[in-house]
């Protein structure tokens, strides 16, 4: 949302000591469950925001736009500019002090920029601020459509050998409020994966007003398919290939693969996502963002469209069944995230799991389908969720950039998956 895409995330972390939760793959037998905290009442939704009381008793709390006429809100989010200020925002204010607190941080982020940079990255090499023993990155940025927008940000190892086919892909869509973001300020986060010897693409796409929903799922998905069929391995020839998705992008990429759109991936992760967009809504009330936040819009602007593009009320459905190609998904959400709740992952991971259990458990007539989702169970189709003790909405995405516990949870549940 709005709020959380102003404050980038790029953001200073904060100091973390308790331990980050994990949750066994399913099949479930007994379970253990903690009970997170959120700040979402159990209200009916209304589509119409709330009259924003700016008074002494609580104003404080809101954001200074949250008193604004609606009409001039929604002209801002219709315009394109909760782009403009976000992004400029993260340009200028969110990303230095970012690299003020993680000074480290910005040598590394010229090294992996490989060409964009060349002269800076030898003369940083030749005063050591580089270290010399870390491997050299190519970098290109690849159109994979027609729009402007549509362009990833390709990161690839010298290390890497191209000449082996099984070659691991990484692929990273942003989030933004649907709005909002741009693929530079995600960068970093391909470090872990460089290190490894994934390629890397930290995708670009358009967002709203310039597409809605369903125009950023069709990016997700053409993009994935140029991508992989380009660097998935020699001539797209294999390697695992695993998507990220954070907050918006998180909910773009579980919509793709509720469709059985992405065949081609084997792991999902998503970071902070919205799986219940009518509930997220009476959050974006509560914090006075509702009329400036593009979700709404992005999403249809009626409560049948919110319905429609929520991927929990989407599988919790009876006529719903999973595509036999969904992907193991790993759930990760921030414990202190105020923007995008933990009890919408939590909830989403209950409906998930079991819907698993209903596929398998039920006395299922076609053989044929029976087969596919037993070997669909028994192969691919994990999940797990990870709530991370401490950590809010884009740390998430910094912890996993500068290898705090979200980068641990990601890289192990990825050892065992892949």
């Amino acid at each position: 949302t709005l709020s959380a895409s102003l404050a980038s995330p790029f953001q200073p972390t904060r100091r973390r000591h308790a331990n980050a939760r994990r949750r066994a793959a399913f099949p479930l037998g007994s379970r253990r469950r903690e009970e997170v905290k959120s700040n979402v009442e159990r209200t009916d939704v209304h589509v119409d925001s709330p009259k924003i009381d700016i008074g002494d008793d609580g104003g404080e709390d809101l954001p200074f736009f949250a008193g604004w006429p609606a009409w001039l809100q929604n002209g801002i989010r219709d315009s394109g500019g909760v782009r403009v200020l976000v992004n400029a925002a993260t340009r200028t204010i969110a990303a230095p002090f970012f690299y003020r607190d993680n000074p480290w941080c910005f040598p590394e982020f010229l090294r992996i920029s490989g060409t964009e940079y060349p002269w800076l990255v030898s003369a940083l090499r030749l005063t050591r601020t580089i270290d010399g023993g870390k491997p050299a990155v190519s970098f290109s940025k690849e159109a994979y459509g027609d729009h402007p927008r549509q362009v990833g940000q390709v990161m690839i190892s010298e290390s890497v050998d191209e000449s082996e086919d099984a070659a691991p892909l990484f692929i990273f869509l942003h989030g933004g409020a649907w709005g909002s973001g741009f693929p530079t300020m995600y960068r970093l986060l391909s470090l872990p994966f460089l290190e490894r010897n994934f390629r890397s693409v930290i995708l670009g796409y358009r967002t709203y007003p310039e597409a809605d929903v369903e125009g950023q799922t069709d990016d997700l998905v053409r993009a994935v398919n140029y991508f992989v069929g380009k660097y998935g391995g020699v001539d797209g020839s294999g390697g695992p290939v695993v998507l990220m998705g954070h907050s918006s992008g998180a909910h773009v990429s579980m919509l793709a693969a509720l469709a059985g759109r992405l065949p081609a991936v084997d792991a999902l992760v998503a970071a902070s996502g919205v799986y219940d967009l009518e509930k997220q809504l009476e959050q974006e009330q509560k914090m006075g963002v509702s009329e400036i936040s593009p979700m709404r819009a992005a999403n249809g602007f009626t409560e049948n469209s919110l319905h429609e593009f929520s991927p929990a009320r989407m599988v919790a459905s009876s006529q719903y069944t999973l595509p036999p190609d969904f992907p193991p998904v790993l759930l990760l959400h921030g414990g202190c995230d105020d923007v995008v709740p933990p009890l919408c992952s939590e909830e989403f991971y209950d409906i998930l799991t079991n819907t698993f259990d209903a596929a398998t458990e039920n006395n299922i007539k076609d053989r044929a389908y029976t087969e596919i989702m037993t070997r669909q169970k028994a192969q691919s189709s994990t999940c797990n969720l990870e709530i991370l003790d401490k950590i809010g909405h884009n740390e998430v995405v910094t912890d996993a950039c500068i290898g705090g516990k979200a980068q641990g949870a990601i890289l192990s549940w990825l050892d065992e998956i892949l």
